[in-house]
């Protein structure tokens, strides 16, 4: 340890020197003492040596303020106090730089003795007008934490023994539905080393012994992994391994993804450029709209340490991902310190992670900010005792936001190293609930299982809530829903006509059945709405819209025609003139949309080509609708 830290100390200090950085000493002989020992790498090993030399210059000149800094750095984490005690020996003393001193006092009963109240003391003390900034600045940090650090709260954790080994458990990654726990392994402990991938499965509530996931441990270190919620896809890190994607080279630490069929994990696939870079990346979060990544990134521009990051994603037919518009999530997600390990909850709102840079209780700790309208809120820390002094760094939540699972040392027997716990989520921190429903996409004519891309969205916003691919094996899907009293539902696969469907959250197993295209076929999308009695497109559509658009595009070989039908309340003249009008409405929404009105027709039918009786309101519901047919 010893070694780690000092040689830890002398890079930060030769960055120092090759700025040529002014010391306080003009004594040369102590000087010279001071820079051999902190250039001299043949003292790296040697600690004892290095004290020395240290003390050395102080005693040659007491006034030499950056050789106590350098002793005091040697080893606060495993003796603060030593290191307060040298510190402040060069305050008695009157040495130079005294502000910057007691920045670094304070700084240690911070982050090693948790004592808030001296730090903030140590703070107050700071006279120098040069030092009011970062005095506000430390003094509204320490005064946070003590805050945080006398609010405890409620926290249940129960470690998952069966899961847990004897070597290091952490980054936690759940199925929104709890059936399925991954982990990343070290049998070394360090984080950073021999590295793999274990899944468990939920069996009756219990979580079974994780087991390697030997289709992607292949090569050098693999972890940092996280499911999609409906688990379909895997997200993990891989390092040291050499990809080319295009016309650029990979070799640092990159995501890779895994698609999921019928129970085996597919060939890694390497997400290239611009989701991955020439720097380090790790910690990929997929949202469950299957439209966003959040993961953490060193590349530029940052904001000091690593940044989270998130980038927009496609997926394409038969499951593969395309990544684009790669960028950092800025303020206030961000700070000058690391910022990591983001988990997006399946509601696509709030957002946890970890962070060394916001107000913490020493290490990193967790937050938690909710996006709305686009933006996320100033992060919470979770408190006490979810955070302690010690470094948190994987979390996790279920779908329904009770439940919570995170990776802390196993204080019971601490030999077992860091272990995987779950625990009730208490409420001021919880994610909005979800619920979820399952369903299966075939082939209307020959029955055959699809994977086919499924989403649902909210008919007011039109906005995504979640996108699933369903399995191309066994056709299988799940998709997530809010509170909302109903959804839009669109299913899509090459080849294939649209689907659309409203469901409600009382809907069980969800069968949709995807016609292969062919001239005179016709289809309804069932999300389009009109104003009452009226050929006013409703907003609620907009979705509808964009999707026989993106078809028509994808399908340019064929055109469409567009026609109207009505219920049979109102005369025969009113509904045929509503119908046609409606479906123009539809057709001139598309040419706006830039599909060209030479692939287009559209006429009406009024109430005369019913496809449900007209006696209940659910059958009338059904025969006002819009068909497309294939030309």
């Amino acid at each position: 340890m010893k070694r780690h830290i000092i040689l830890y100390v002398l890079i930060i200090f030769c960055c120092s020197l090759n700025a040529q950085e002014i010391l306080s000493s003009t004594n040369k002989k102590a000087v010279k003492i001071y820079r051999e020992a902190m250039m001299n790498q043949h003292y790296v090993f040697e600690t004892d040596y290095f004290i020395a030399q240290m003390k050395k210059a102080i005693k040659i000149d007491k006034f030499f303020t950056e050789a106590y800094w350098a002793l005091a750095n040697i080893n606060p984490y495993q003796q603060p106090d030593k290191a307060i005690e040298i510190l402040n020996l060069a305050i008695k003393n009157n040495a130079p730089r005294e502000a910057e001193t007691r920045i670094k006092i304070a700084e240690i009963y911070y982050k090693y003795k948790q004592d808030y109240d001296k730090a903030i003391n140590e703070i107050e003390q700071i006279s120098d007008s040069q030092f009011i900034n970062e005095k506000n600045k430390l003094l509204k940090k320490y005064q946070k934490v003590l805050e945080i650090s006398q609010d405890t709260l409620p926290f249940a954790p129960v470690n998952l023994e069966l899961v847990n080994t004897n070597f290091d458990e952490y980054f936690p990654s759940i199925t929104a539905d709890e059936k399925y726990l991954s982990v990343t392994v070290s049998n070394v402990g360090d984080y950073d080393r021999d590295e793999k991938l274990f899944i468990s499965r939920n069996l009756n509530n219990y979580w079974l012994p994780a087991n390697p996931i030997y289709d992607l441990n292949a090569g050098g270190n693999v972890g940092s992994q996280s499911f999609s919620a409906d688990g379909r896809y895997m997200f993990f890190v891989a390092c040291d391994r050499y990809e080319i994607v295009g016309n650029e080279g990979y070799n640092s630490c990159d995501i890779y993804y895994s698609i999921n069929t019928n129970g085996k994990w597919g060939r890694p696939i390497h997400a290239g450029a611009p989701l991955n870079s020439p720097e380090w990346e790790s910690n990929p979060s997929f949202s469950p709209a299957g439209n966003e990544l959040f993961f953490v990134s060193s590349r530029k521009p940052n904001f000091g340490g690593c940044d989270i990051w998130h980038c927009d994603v496609e997926i394409l037919d038969g499951g593969l991902l395309k990544f684009s518009n790669a960028r950092n999530l800025g303020k206030p997600i961000n700070t000058d310190g690391n910022d990591f390990a983001p988990f997006i909850h399946s509601d696509n709102q709030t957002l946890y992670f970890a962070s060394d840079g916001h107000p913490s209780l020493g290490g990193s700790d967790i937050f938690v900010s909710r996006r709305e309208n686009g933006v996320f809120s100033e992060p919470k820390n979770l408190g006490v005792p979810i955070n302690t002094e010690r470094d948190e760094v994987g979390f996790t939540v279920n779908s329904k936001g009770t439940r919570a699972y995170i990776s802390a040392k196993n204080s019971e027997k601490p030999e077992r190293g860091l272990d995987i716990y779950q625990f009730e989520l208490y409420d001021s921190i919880r994610p909005k609930s979800m619920s979820y429903v399952v369903g299966n996409v075939f082939d209307a004519v020959s029955g055959k299982k699809l994977d086919a891309a499924v989403e649902i969205f909210d008919f007011d916003t039109q906005t995504t809530i979640s996108e699933s691919l369903s399995d191309k094996k066994t056709g299988d899907f799940t998709v997530f829903l809010s509170d909302l009293p109903n959804f839009g539902l669109n299913a899509k696969k090459m080849g294939y006509l649209p689907y659309s469907e409203k469901i409600f959250p009382a809907n069980d197993t969800l069968k949709i059945a995807l016609q292969p295209i062919k001239q005179g076929e016709k289809f309804i999308l069932k999300n389009i709405f009109f104003a009452f009695n009226s050929a006013e497109l409703l907003p609620q559509s907009e979705k509808e819209i964009a999707e026989i658009t993106k078809f028509l595009k994808k399908n340019a070989n064929f055109n469409i025609e567009i026609v109207g039908h009505t219920d049979n309340i109102g005369g025969d003249k009113f509904n045929k003139d509503l119908s046609e009008n409606r479906a123009k409405s539809v057709y001139n929404a598309l040419i706006n949309k830039g599909i060209s009105a030479q692939r287009l027709s559209y006429k009406g039918f009024g109430a005369t080509q019913p496809i449900a009786t007209n006696a209940t309101d659910e059958g009338r519901e059904k025969n006002r609708r819009v068909e497309f047919i294939i030309k």
